[in-house]
């Protein structure tokens, strides 16, 4: 819930910037994705 509330919120504050402003969202989201992903592998492999 927290990184949509993110993604979000940075829609709003980069719309007005066009291609520029989505290319950004798609990366941060994408940087998210990465992390969460490779938390939860290094979770798993602790238990």
């Amino acid at each position: 819930m927290e990184v949509s509330s993110t993604v979000n919120a940075a829609g709003e504050a980069f719309g007005g910037l066009g291609k520029a402003g989505l290319i950004t969202i798609i990366v941060i989201s994408i940087i998210a994705i990465v992390t969460l992903v490779w938390i939860f592998r290094e979770t798993g492999k602790r238990e």
